[in-house]
């Protein structure tokens, strides 16, 4: 038969307790080290599975596999995935925080599909903020290494324009974008401005080409030119000229591209 432990008295208990307590307000509040690989690198973050879906379905948008207006059924991105329910949720509802996806009582999840005036809409208000960002980016840009930085977008920007609106064309894109955000160090500038997500603008009119290739690509190196100059009303000027092109282009694409004309309103 197993013997009982005497319980210590509450008196040591509590001086025990105590120690602890001591030992614990001394300690120096250390970060936990990244966990490294065999090689001594620190290990990168894993995507998660609804990451990759999140991921995938963006990439989608841009190859014509994903459409606006097109339903995305859950037993369908399961099967497809080869993942859970819960992680296909997961995805959807952070593509519906980006604007990406929405959702209908009857009609459940699909493609969110613009209609003009909401395109049109969406690029005033981009035209603002991205002409915002470059006279800010002008502003700073003798801050750190902030020349060389745009430099780099720049030329990223250049070299993968020879892929139209593939996925890479359209990241070296939003890294411009981003790097201006960055060297205006506005941080409501950098929340606001990645909000108006552009994958279905994009989308939408990618069988349309609405900008040639290298009027892009000036607008890109006037952009950049200008803020190197630190001329940051000409940097403003040229940012705003750039999404107004947009929103022309826009304006001259066929009825059909539009939510109306796909049937989801």
């Amino acid at each position: 038969m197993a013997s009982r432990r005497t319980p210590l008295p509450s008196r040591l208990v509590g001086h025990r307790l105590r120690r602890l307590k001591a030992h614990d307000a001394v300690r120096p509040n250390v970060p936990r080290t990244p966990s490294k690989s065999g090689n001594g690198q620190v290990a990168k973050r894993t995507q998660s599975s609804s990451d990759v879906v999140l991921q995938t379905i963006i990439r989608g948008l841009y190859d014509g596999r994903y459409v606006p207006g097109q339903r995305l059924i859950e037993a369908d991105l399961i099967r497809e995935f080869g993942v859970s329910r819960g992680c296909i949720r997961e995805a959807l509802s952070r593509l519906a925080a980006e604007g990406i996806v929405t959702s209908n009582l009857y009609r459940g999840a699909y493609i969110r599909a613009l209609s003009r005036v909401e395109a049109r809409s969406m690029l005033e208000v981009m035209e603002v903020l991205v002409g915002l960002a470059a006279r800010l980016a002008a502003e700073r840009i003798d801050t750190a290494d902030h020349r060389q930085r745009l430099r780099d977008a720049l030329a990223q920007c250049l070299a993968s324009e020879t892929g139209g609106d593939s996925l890479q064309a359209v990241r070296a894109r939003n890294h411009f974008y981003r790097t201006l955000l960055a060297m205006g160090q506005n941080a409501e500038l950098a929340r606001i401005l990645p909000s108006l997500s552009m994958h279905f603008i994009r989308s939408q009119s990618r069988v349309h080409r609405t900008t040639s290739e290298s009027k892009r690509l000036d607008d890109y190196r006037e952009i950049a030119e200008a803020v190197l100059a630190t001329d940051a009303r000409l940097a403003e000027r040229m940012a705003r000229q750039h999404v107004r092109r947009m929103i022309e282009a826009i304006e001259a694409l066929p009825d059909d591209v539009f939510a109306a004309a796909l049937g989801v309103r």
